[in-house]
């Protein structure tokens, strides 16, 4: 074992050590992005250990033949895993959950294989204990292939929903890991797969953990400090476009707190949904959203009419659903907040006098 490979494992195993601890300890992002984070940290943890014990016991005396076959079965087993786990802390979602289903039929054949000690596997030791590919190598390439297209997709689709922050890292990262494999691939003595791995799981984490401090946790909007630090930064005039939910107060004496919630996040994704082609959307109050529009030149009133109308379609059938006030104001850099949405306010009560004319 060379000084080279046992330097690379130290610092891949010491960093996803320190790396748990920081997700364990962090109050920010969801439980279930944790336990995801947190079980993609494991699997690579244990393959670091695998890779080891391989080449340890590889060619040793032929006792040890059952732990160069298990550790080479953990490896080849869960090394797809890593980028099916990776990719769903990044983006959870349920549409892919068959290739975790096909995963485990994967590692139940290359069970099977070692069992019947077949060369038709991924991997054969022989009667010397010594490792070598075996026929079905290919096998282990198809799933790694898809484990990372899985991977890729969950990327686009993060970078895609929050384009605005930053998402090309996403994409870079990615390619950085892709990077990483293929130079291992072509250079197997060169064992930089899972450094890369480990390196870029850190670079999600820190990622989504700026990004959650970013978001307003109930909606997934930018929330109310990024729109104070936006407002700090404004280089250049845009326009404000003002949602807010009619009779808020009424609603909160009128229905529970969940159903409540379940309103908010509704009227939010609509508002995020129309607006976001136009610019960065935010939830500025409780009861109220903002669109940061940079185009000055477009015909607000229309657009807000637009919206109002594809709301009250998409919601006709729900009886709770209150309805929305819509108002713009123009801001430039520096400009008083309070100045420019009581120029809002103005459009406001101007919309509430046509909003009888879209309801027909």
């Amino acid at each position: 074992m060379s000084s080279y490979f046992i330097t690379i494992t130290f610092i891949n195993l010491f960093t996803l050590l320190m790396l748990s601890i920081c997700i364990l300890l962090n109050t920010v992002i969801n439980k279930i992005q944790k336990k995801d984070f947190l079980i993609t940290i494991i699997v690579i943890f244990t393959i670091c250990i695998m890779e080891v014990l391989t080449i340890i016991v590889d060619a040793s005396p032929k006792k040890f033949i059952w732990l160069n076959i298990l550790s080479n079965y953990m490896g080849f087993s869960l090394t797809p895993i890593v980028f099916l786990c990776l990719g769903n802390a990044v983006f959870p979602n349920r549409r892919f959950r068959w290739l975790f289903f096909a995963n485990l039929i994967y590692m139940l054949w290359l069970l099977i294989t070692q069992i019947l000690r077949t060369e038709y596997s991924v991997f054969f030791i022989d009667s010397m204990n010594k490792y070598s590919r075996a026929k079905c190598f290919s096998v282990y390439i198809i799933f790694y292939i898809l484990s990372l297209i899985y991977f890729f997709i969950e990327n686009i689709r993060l970078s895609i929903r929050f384009w605005h922050t930053n998402s090309i890292i996403l994409l870079i990262n990615f390619i950085f890991v892709i990077t990483g494999t293929t130079i291992q691939v072509i250079y197997p003595n060169i064992q930089v797969t899972w450094l890369c791995v480990v390196i870029s799981i850190t670079i999600y984490y820190i990622y989504h953990d700026t990004l959650y401090q970013q978001l307003d946790s109930q909606t997934y909007l930018m929330n109310q400090n990024s729109f104070q630090k936006w407002l700090e930064n404004q280089n250049k005039p845009a326009v404000l476009v003002i949602a807010e939910i009619d009779n808020f107060s009424k609603l909160k004496l009128n229905y529970s707190r969940k159903t409540l919630d379940e309103i908010i996040v509704r009227i939010s994704q609509n508002f995020n949904n129309h607006f976001k082609k136009y610019g960065r959307c935010y939830r500025i109050e409780t009861e109220e959203f903002c669109a940061v529009i940079y185009n000055t030149s477009l015909n607000f009133d229309e657009l807000n009419k637009n919206f109002f109308i594809n709301f009250i379609k998409e919601n006709i059938n729900s009886e709770e659903m209150p309805l929305i006030t819509l108002g713009y104001s123009q801001i430039s850099p520096h400009e008083d907040l309070n100045h420019v949405l009581s120029n809002a306010d103005i459009k406001k009560r101007l919309f509430l006098k046509e909003r009888i004319n879209y309801l027909r």
